[in-house]
């Protein structure tokens, strides 16, 4: 019994593992768009993942809500912090300096 306990837990947590590093491929995809769309350069190449929490989705269904920020550029010299919200893969809102946009 104890084996089977020990197997599922190992299970779990390799599939916690995949999903976060599948969702931090995604938010650097996010933050790049979102840069290209609005005109920004994305300083550093990087996203980082400041907050994660269990919920639900519109659904109802148990998801993984992650929080990201990353660091833009309007003009190449001034430094922005922009942050977005993954609600499984589901990008559900994104904020950059002066704009935050809800996406639900």
């Amino acid at each position: 019994m104890t084996e089977i306990f020990l197997m599922l837990l190992v299970g779990l947590v390799v599939l916690l593992w995949q999903s976060a590093a599948k969702s931090k491929e995604f938010a650097m995809v996010i933050a790049a768009r979102e840069c290209k769309k609005k005109d920004l350069q994305l300083l550093d190449q990087t996203v980082v993942r400041y907050a994660m929490r269990l919920g639900r989705d519109a659904s109802g269904w148990p998801v993984v809500w992650r929080q990201y920020r990353f660091d833009y550029t309007d003009n190449g010299q001034s430094r922005s912090q922009g942050q977005f919200v993954l609600c499984g893969q589901r990008l559900v809102q994104i904020d950059l300096a002066s704009e935050q946009i809800i996406i639900h």
